[in-house]
């Protein structure tokens, strides 16, 4: 079977977003693009008329996937139950799209390209935030709650050919004792 367009360009985006991860968004070649999804670059420029806009078609999804794991918390107070539904949402991110999840963490250490780090602040703020609106005053909180997501994103995606479908409650465990939670489901520091 064919693939449809939206699947054509659901590829294209998270390809791009793992190529924008690794080059930034000026060094971010096109052909590396068209070659991790298999097409010409003919072919993903002819989809999306210039790099910018493949950018932006990044930056879009990105702004939209920090919506969906932020609405895994929406309604249950700050803590444990929280966190754990926004890890299992992250987690679930990571598996159908790797790409987006590799540059919205990796967006938070590309300090040499600020143009990433500008165009992704929605999307980190949003996900920042759906853990503990206060993230930003309380350090110690703010330290955790970045130490989560990097933990279970790199977890995820060092582990993507393996799938680790039937242990992601280790990766959730650990990103919940990155923020502090022990093992046994009680809360440790900052809770």
């Amino acid at each position: 079977m064919r693939p449809t367009s939206e699947e054509i360009d659901r590829a294209l985006i998270d390809v791009a977003a793992f190529v924008f991860a690794r080059h930034g968004f000026a060094q971010g070649p096109v052909q590396a693009i068209a070659d991790g999804a298999g097409y010409s670059k003919a072919a993903v420029l002819k989809r999306f008329g210039s790099k910018e806009r493949i950018q932006d078609a990044v930056v879009a999804r990105a702004e939209e996937h920090a919506a969906r794991v932020a609405a895994a918390g929406e309604g249950l107070p700050v803590g444990l139950e929280r966190d754990a539904a926004l890890l299992g949402a992250l987690v679930e991110l990571i598996e159908e799209w790797p790409g987006t999840g590799a540059l919205t963490v990796g967006a938070f250490w590309l300090t040499r390209e600020p143009e990433i780090m500008q165009r992704l602040s929605g999307a980190q703020r949003m996900l920042m935030e759906a853990f503990d609106p206060d993230v930003w005053t309380d350090e110690e909180r703010h330290v955790r709650v970045v130490s989560a997501i990097g933990a279970v994103t790199v977890t995820m995606m060092a582990n993507r050919e393996a799938r680790w479908t039937e242990r992601t409650d280790v990766v959730i465990a650990a990103g919940l004792g990155a923020l502090g939670h022990r093992g046994n489901g009680d809360a440790g520091t900052g809770d």
